[in-house]
C-alpha cells in the first residue's frame, strides 16, 4: 500500500463517534484516506470506580466492527499503551488476538508499533507481519525523532521485526506541540528528518499532529475560532523541505486531542458545542451544558450555516446533518453524534485542502 501525494491519514481512536464518521464518508473520500487507528484504553465507570469492561470484552468486538465499518480498505491498527501489555481471556496478547480475527475477514490491516514497544509486542508483530505480508508501521514521537540515535533505533526495530525499510511505514507523531513560530519549528523538523538519511527508503512517510486543545474550557461561549496550526504549519514545512528530500503525507487527529480521556460526567457538565473545519480555522459554536439544553444545537447549526464558511448540505454526511438540524429537520441527538458529524466533515475538508494545496510527497 503506497500513499499517493494527495492522500490523508486521519488518526482515530476506535470509539463510536470515530468509526461512525468513517462509515458515513462518501466512497470517493474513503478511497483517498488511510486511517491510523488506535484501539483505545477501556473506559472507566466513575460511579462503580472500576473499568466499564474487561480488556477482553473491550477488544473482542474490534475485528467484526472494523469489518462492518471499514471493510477491506487499508488501515494501520495500533493498541493504546495503557492496555498494550494486558492479555485477552485466552492468554494471547491483543495484537495477536486482533489480527487473527481481522485475518478471518481478509482485512487489509497493517500493525503499527511505537519505537519503544515492549519486546513481547515486537515479537507478536513480527509474527503478524510474517503471516500477512503487509509490512508494519513504526511510529516515532517528536522527542525521539529529535535525538541523534533516531535512525539507529528505527533500524534496530525494523531488524527485530525481520523487515526491510521498504516494508516499513514511518509515522512521525508530533503530538500536540506549539507549532509557532512555524518557520523555526519547520526548520528543526526538517533537520531531524534529514538526519534519518534517505527517507525514500521507507515505504511511506507520514507526519501527524494536532492543534486541537485538550479541553475547550478556554473557548469562548457563542462563536469562536481556533487556528488550524497543524495544517498551516504543514504548508510551511513543505516549503522548508529541500528539493529532492521526501515530503511526508499529512495526518492529524481530526477534531479530537490525542490525550482525550473520558471524564466523570457526574462532576462535569460538558457544553453543547459544534466544531466545524474551515480552510484556516475551526469554527466553534459553544453554549451551556449539553444535557440541560440539547435544543441549543439547532442554534449552533444555524450559526454555522449562516457563517459564510458552510460547505453546503451535499458536502458530507456531517454537513447534511448540520443543515437539517439548523432547520429542525433533525433533532439535537447526543454528543457522540456531534463528534461523528465534526469528524466526518473534517476528513472530507482535509482532502479538499490537500487537493487545493497540490501537496506532493
Amino acid at each position: 500500500m503506497i500513499l499517493t501525494k494527495d492522500m490523508y491519514v486521519p488518526a482515530l481512536r476506535w470509539r463510536q463517534g470515530e468509526y461512525q464518521a468513517l462509515l458515513r464518508l462518501a466512497g470517493g473520500v474513503k478511497d483517498c484516506i488511510v486511517p491510523y487507528i488506535t484501539i483505545p484504553e477501556v473506559e472507566y465507570d466513575f460511579e462503580l470506580r472500576q473499568p466499564k469492561k474487561s480488556v477482553h470484552e473491550h477488544v473482542h468486538p474490534f475485528a467484526a466492527r472494523f469489518n462492518s465499518k471499514w471493510g477491506q480498505r487499508p488501515a494501520w491498527v495500533s493498541v493504546h499503551p495503557g492496555i498494550a501489555d494486558q492479555p485477552m481471556d485466552d492468554g494471547r496478547d491483543i495484537p495477536t488476538y486482533v489480527f487473527a480475527a481481522l485475518r478471518a475477514f481478509q482485512a487489509n490491516a497493517i500493525p503499527a508499533v511505537p519505537l519503544d514497544a515492549a519486546a513481547s509486542i515486537i515479537a507478536s508483530v513480527r509474527t503478524i507481519a510474517a503471516t500477512d505480508g503487509l509490512g508494519v508501521a513504526i511510529s516515532i514521537r517528536l522527542e525521539d525523532l529529535m535525538k541523534p540515535n533516531a535512525r539507529s533505533r528505527i533500524d534496530g526495530l525494523a531488524a527485530a521485526l525481520d523487515l526491510e525499510l521498504s516494508e516499513v511505514d514511518l509515522i512521525i507523531d508530533l503530538g500536540a506541540p506549539n507549532f509557532e513560530p512555524y518557520d523555526a519549528f519547520a526548520g528543526a523538523l526538517t533537520s531531524a528528518m534529514r538526519r534519518l538519511g534517505d527517507l525514500y527508503a521507507f515505504r511511506n512517510l507520514v507526519a501527524i499532529g494536532t492543534a486541537i486543545p485538550e479541553t475547550f474550557k478556554d473557548v469562548a461561549k457563542g462563536a469562536d475560532q481556533l487556528p488550524r496550526h497543524d495544517w498551516l504549519f504543514y504548508q510551511v514545512l513543505l516549503g522548508k523541505i529541500p528539493a529532492g528530500m521526501r515530503q511526508p503525507n499529512f495526518g492529524d487527529y481530526t477534531i479530537v486531542h490525542p490525550e482525550f480521556k473520558a471524564l466523570d460526567m457526574r462532576m462535569i457538565k460538558a457544553a453543547g458545542k459544534l466544531v466545524y473545519t474551515t480552510p484556516v480555522a475551526w469554527e466553534v459554536r459553544k453554549g451551556g451544558a449539553f444535557n440541560d439544553n440539547r435544543a441549543q444545537m439547532h442554534g449552533h447549526c444555524a450559526s454555522i450555516v449562516a457563517s459564510g464558511n458552510f460547505n453546503g448540505s451535499g458536502y458530507s454526511s456531517g454537513d447534511d446533518y448540520i443543515a437539517k438540524c439548523a432547520v429542525h429537520k433533525e433533532g439535537p441527538s447526543n454528543q457522540t453524534r456531534w463528534k461523528e458529524v465534526a469528524i466526518n466533515h473534517h476528513i472530507t475538508h482535509v482532502l479538499g485542502d490537500l487537493a487545493t494545496l497540490g501537496a506532493a510527497p
